[in-house]
């Protein structure tokens, strides 16, 4: 593992270890994470990394280009690469409205411009019959280069799209204790067969046991009556290749990463599998000579409803369910 890597990842465990809970361990990260997020070379140590990693170059793509970096039994760290829409819109979802369960999320902006960042108080529900929600709104507040933003276990929050390529630390952990079962969930056999496990824990009822996320509702849209719950969450669907490379390659070229070319020549070379060798070969001329290389949105991963709307939508969402509430207080 390379020496910067190596260096802040036995800080950020330390960190864990010896904080007294999962929330004093993000709070001491923070000054951390603000250091990791202004260290260009890090970020090019996990770039070269990324690519190094057999089958990489052959991913398919998703709305974020996700960089991993490190998961243990204390916390995950991932890089995520926010690549703007194709009309460079500010004001548009990159998904549903979303809270994570039990999971704590501290995230520092490391490249770009950054993008405008909501959270709200947990979903409480209005109308469980209708699926609506009421989602009080804690923060509208933008996420710029080195600034640190924590997320608490179920609150509900939504990145909008960013102006340029914008590159963010996601830090994870669980708001429980770390215990043996931690360690045990991240043993390769268990990650590998994760949402197998989880179905069967929850048809036994061992959910609870294992600490397992089971939550029916962690997806909002909002509606003319408030904000409707998605019981059923629908990821976006992976797609092509193409898409994919455009993205990585914008991603070398935007950071000033254009001295990782020969590592991406040595690959070609190496007679590992390369499903787009050619389309490969003319993106390395392109950061040889300058030629800008736009990253790429799928067509089937931005406008879609349910998890593309904008804030003024949201908005008047939260509009609607306050003069719902305050009809409800007039009543009584």
């Amino acid at each position: 593992m390379p020496e910067k890597i190596e260096r802040y990842l036995i800080e950020l465990k330390s960190i864990f270890a010896n904080a007294k809970d999962k929330h004093e361990a993000n709070f001491q990260s923070r000054k951390l994470l603000e250091d990791i997020s202004g260290d260009n070379e890090f970020f090019s140590q996990i770039l070269k990394r990324h690519i190094e990693k057999p089958g990489n170059l052959n991913a398919l793509h998703y709305p974020v280009l996700g960089i991993d970096i490190e998961l243990n039994e204390y916390f995950g760290l991932v890089a995520n690469c926010w690549i703007p829409l194709p009309d460079k819109a500010t004001n548009v979802s990159t998904k549903s409205i979303h809270h994570h369960g039990d999971m704590l999320l501290s995230t520092a902006t490391a490249f770009g411009s950054g993008y405008e960042h909501w959270t709200f108080e947990t979903p409480s529900v209005v109308d469980a019959e209708k699926e609506i929600y009421e989602l009080k709104l804690l923060e509208q507040a933008p996420h710029p280069l080195n600034h640190v933003a924590f997320v608490d276990a179920y609150v509900a929050h939504l990145p909008l799209y960013p102006p340029d390529l914008t590159v963010t630390y996601a830090l994870w952990s669980s708001r429980f204790p770390t215990t043996w079962k931690d360690k045990l969930k991240r043993m390769p056999a268990l990650q590998k067969n994760s949402k197998r496990l989880r179905d069967l824990a929850k048809k036994l009822g061992l959910a609870s046991q294992l600490e397992l996320k089971v939550v029916e509702y962690f997806d909002f849209y909002p509606s003319s009556e408030g904000f409707r719950g998605i019981k059923d969450r629908t990821e976006f669907e992976r797609s092509t290749n193409e898409d994919y490379l455009a993205s990585l390659f914008h991603i070398i070229q935007e950071t000033g990463n254009e001295n990782l070319s020969p590592l991406i020549q040595r690959k070609l070379e190496s007679g590992e599998k390369i499903d787009n060798r050619k389309l490969i070969e003319d993106y390395l001329k392109d950061l040889q000579s300058g030629k800008p290389i736009e990253g790429r949105i799928s067509p089937q991963h931005y406008g879609v409803a349910k998890a593309n709307f904008t804030k003024e939508e949201i908005l008047q969402a939260i509009a609607a369910q306050n003069a719902k509430q305050k009809t409800l207080i007039s009543v009584n």
